[in-house]
């Protein structure tokens, strides 16, 4: 398969199952979730994945692929994206991620964060840290999906956001 081909969908998706076929479970989360669900009205440049995975299994399973390690991080002269692991336990400040949303590509199947919980993910950087660009990227993903607005709200009353979360709301529409 030709990697410089591929968006960032597809690469998700045949590395998801890449890892599967070494078993390794993963799930894709941050920016490259963002990209998908804005059908890529922003493009990440990155491909994060967490797992509980040791990095030399990983490393064992993208070398197939032509991918080289370095640290945690994976690249290939063939790939416009660098593919990045990230220490699990998923979770979006306080709350651990339990439910995922699997997409069906053809280049196989990628588990990944639910739209909502993309959302979520985003405000959590625009929260913490004002990263307005967190804060629209947030917004393309609304735009273009259904998103769950009262488990949103409900997450940032938890987290102590329900200012910014006002803010949100008001934009949004």
């Amino acid at each position: 398969m030709n990697l410089s081909k591929l968006d960032i969908k597809e690469l998700a998706s045949l590395i998801y199952e890449t890892l599967k076929i070494h078993h390794i479970d993963a799930v894709l989360v941050g920016g490259a979730c963002v990209s998908i669900y804005s059908n890529n009205q922003y493009q990440s440049i990155d491909v994060d994945f967490a797992t509980y995975s040791e990095l030399v299994l990983i490393e064992k399973a993208l070398k197939t692929l032509g991918f080289e390690r370095t640290g945690r991080c994976f690249s290939s002269s063939k790939c416009l994206f660098l593919v990045d692991f990230v220490n699990p336990p998923i979770a979006i400040g306080h709350q651990a991620v339990r439910k995922f949303k699997t997409l069906k590509t053809p280049a196989g199947s990628l588990k990944l964060l639910t739209p909502t919980d993309c959302v979520k993910d985003r405000l959590a950087a625009f929260f913490h840290w004002n990263d307005e660009q967190a804060f629209e990227q947030a917004l393309l993903v609304c735009a273009n999906n259904t998103i769950d607005l009262k488990d949103v709200k409900q997450w940032a009353k938890n987290e102590g956001f329900e200012k910014k979360m006002k803010l949100f709301l008001i934009t949004q529409r």
